[in-house]
């Protein structure tokens, strides 16, 4: 990864990058843009990080050219511009909305908002940001399908129907008690606030019980080893914060981006690993974006308020 100090470099190459996504260039602008792009090394790797946030880099050719205009194409084979702008729209437009989620789940959240469910035994689920859940209740189990995201459930105890969370190959069964159970792209993980969980992989994989303050992470139906946490940090999202103890950058990052209604990256790896602690808020991560430039010593690229690139 290259080590940018230069944000006017990273600014230029955004710009390069919108106006090349938002259709062809004229001629002449395409002739500027490779003649930019193949005057420095540096240009083309800060190219490479704006493209690679949003797709591949592609087959860019880095020395310039003269162009000419392309022979028109004919009848219904020539895609035009209002086409492809409705077919990227719409394509964003599902990304944005998440509509398979809306679509199926019977709770849901979007990023940026908090949900409290009403569950039909009295149960509570309340529901992080960008959520999805099933309800599946029978006459002999309560089961919550989690299919993403993450959210503490406040169990209506009864005896002759298990309250049952289902998530990636795991489930967790409620034994009278306050649990969170959340969805993240290193599997799942149950962490206890109140009475106990047993916790077990699926299909037939080992099992643990869990009391107060500890949790479980399992992937693919593999059980982790149990930690010991606070559990009231580890779920202070309830409370609108956000609360990190000498995390890697990195990881701040990503749980920042749970909760940001775009992207947040970091594209200078020597920075990733610097360790971050701090109560934040989760209304504005904007705002936690600022605070920890000003405290830890790192700067941005913003284009717009959506897309955030992180360096030194």
């Amino acid at each position: 990864m290259t080590d940018f100090n230069d944000k006017d470099m990273l600014e230029q190459a955004a710009e390069w990058f919108f106006r090349r996504d938002g259709g062809p260039l004229s001629v002449e602008d395409e002739v500027a843009f490779r003649s930019w792009l193949a005057a420095s090394d540096r240009h083309r790797d800060a190219y490479a990080e704006i493209a690679g946030t949003w797709r591949d880099l592609g087959t860019i050719q880095p020395s310039p050219a003269v162009l000419t205009p392309p022979p028109p194409a004919h009848g219904f084979l020539r895609p035009t511009a209002a086409g492809f702008t409705f077919l990227c729209l719409l394509g964003l437009g599902s990304y944005v909305l998440d509509l398979p989620s809306r679509l199926f789940a019977d709770g849901y959240t979007a990023v940026g908002e908090f949900q409290v469910l009403a569950l039909p035994d009295g149960s509570t689920a309340e529901m992080n940001s960008g959520t999805a859940l099933e309800v599946a209740y029978s006459s002999g189990e309560r089961r919550i399908h989690l299919k993403k995201g993450e959210a503490v459930f406040t169990v209506t105890p009864d005896p002759h129907r298990p309250f049952i969370v289902e998530s990636e190959g795991g489930e967790a069964t409620a034994l009278g008690t306050v649990y969170g159970v959340r969805n993240d792209d290193r599997g799942s993980v149950v962490t206890v606030i109140e009475s106990h969980v047993s916790v077990s992989g699926k299909p037939a994989g080992a099992s643990v019980e869990l009391a107060p303050d500890e949790r479980v992470r399992y992937e693919d139906g593999r059980l982790g080893a149990i930690e010991k946490v606070d559990a009231a940090s580890e779920t202070a999202w309830r409370r609108r914060k956000l609360i990190f103890v000498d995390r890697p950058l990195g990881e701040v990052v990503d749980e920042l981006n749970r909760y940001h209604k775009g992207m947040i990256r970091i594209v200078d790896e020597s920075i990733r690993a610097r360790r971050v602690s701090g109560v934040f808020e989760t209304g504005d991560i904007v705002k936690v974006i600022d605070a920890l430039e000003n405290s830890f010593g790192f700067n941005d690229t913003r284009l717009g308020g959506l897309l955030i690139l992180i360096h030194r």
